[in-house]
């Protein structure tokens, strides 16, 4: 079996590098042309340029030395006014690398504008993407390097299909749940090797995603749902040509973001079976359903606890965000009808659901298939 998780992985890293020649997102059509580069914050000032107490002006100057690009080597300037001593997302402190767009003129030497966006963490993200690696490898060894391998072939169909199709127009839930089913069909084989417990798997997984997306699709529509709007956002697509389906787009991370919960619970449920018919090969269908579902609710109790925890705690700044918005007095209910606030709680319902059908679909067809085989010996 090992052979067959060798040469999947061969086949995954053939799919990695003809997925990387896909353009990763399709050009916009904004007016404003900029040149994005790193520059070093060398000096920062301050001054207050109104003297009324009430509505005081406050301009900040952010002398850049530019890294990159065309303009590498020179000083240049990024000038703030505001009534405070800067903009409410600058964070910056002399010696930050950041990124910086250039606007010009026409002419690539003429300087129209300088935006400065996020600290260049570059190094840090790499250095803690070595260590999560070092530590899968370490512990899970072979398999551990045959799950970032799988890992990887699902993070380039999101960044590499996804986003440049959804970006296209076509609609993202489909994408999804295509996307999520591909996922299945590589990662459970290469962790597991080919075995009926991995077909067992991949077909419940499949059957839990599938339910997700209807799921999904029925309370996204009947609740209203308009996707994960922020002003950025409506900024971003009013002032270009891309047409997004917002409510897809949310409706998708649901799916994507139960993916790996349901393949876990999956996974373990038909490992499960296999163990039962291993002890005891002539157990019948009934006796090992049961088994297998009791060996379901144990995991069930600790998976949800996983998946609403981790919605809840990825939530947590939108919800303080919404409780410091919203007035005292408010009903609870309007806050929870807040379309950002909805969005979440249907993701809950969505991703847990689709993991509990995928419990005892998964047992069903596990044991059908083991009860099969040990018919026909």
């Amino acid at each position: 079996m090992k052979r067959y998780r060798y040469i999947l992985s061969i086949i995954i890293v053939i799919l990695i590098l003809l997925i990387q020649q896909i353009p990763v997102f399709s050009q916009g059509s904004f007016d404003d042309k900029r040149i994005y580069t790193r520059a070093k914050i060398i000096e920062m000032e301050v001054k207050k340029i109104s003297g009324d107490k009430n509505y005081p002006l406050i301009e900040t100057r952010v002398h850049l030395k530019i890294l990159e690009g065309p303009f590498s080597g020179k000083t240049k300037v990024a000038t703030f006014s505001g009534e405070t001593d800067m903009p409410a997302d600058m964070f910056y402190q002399v010696g930050n690398t950041v990124f910086i767009g250039i606007s010009t003129l026409g002419s690539v030497d003429t300087i129209e504008y300088i935006s400065l966006y996020d600290v260049d963490n570059t190094g840090m993200i790499i250095f803690m993407m070595i260590i999560l690696m070092a530590a899968v490898i370490l512990i899970g060894r072979i398999k551990g390097i045959f799950s970032l391998t799988a890992l990887s072939i699902t993070i380039m169909l999101v960044f590499f299909v996804l986003i440049p199709l959804t970006l296209k127009g076509y609609p993202p839930l489909p994408l999804a749940v295509l996307i999520s089913i591909i996922s299945i069909c590589i990662t459970l084989p290469v962790i597991t090797g080919l075995h009926l417990k991995t077909l067992s798997a991949i077909l419940g997984a499949t059957g839990g995603v599938i339910f997700a997306a209807l799921l999904a699709m029925a309370l996204g529509q009947c609740m209203h749902l308009s996707g994960l709007v922020t002003n950025e956002m409506l900024t971003v697509f009013y002032s270009s040509d891309v047409n997004i389906d917002l409510r897809g787009l949310a409706l998708s991370s649901m799916i994507i973001a139960a993916l790996g919960a349901v393949m876990d619970v999956c996974i373990s449920i038909s490992s499960s079976t296999a163990e039962i018919f291993s002890a005891n090969p002539h157990i019948n269908r009934k006796d090992a359903f049961k088994s297998v579902l009791n060996i379901g609710t144990d995991i069930l109790g600790s998976m949800v606890n996983t998946l609403i925890l981790a919605y809840v705690g990825s939530s947590l700044s939108l919800i303080l965000l919404i409780s410091m918005r919203f007035d005292p007095g408010m009903p609870v209910w309007m806050i929870f009808n807040y379309n950002p606030i909805l969005s979440e709680i249907v993701k809950s319902v969505v991703g847990s659901l689709g993991m509990f059908l995928s419990i005892p679909l998964t047992a069903y067809i596990a044991v059908w298939l083991y009860s099969r085989k040990e018919s026909t010996v």
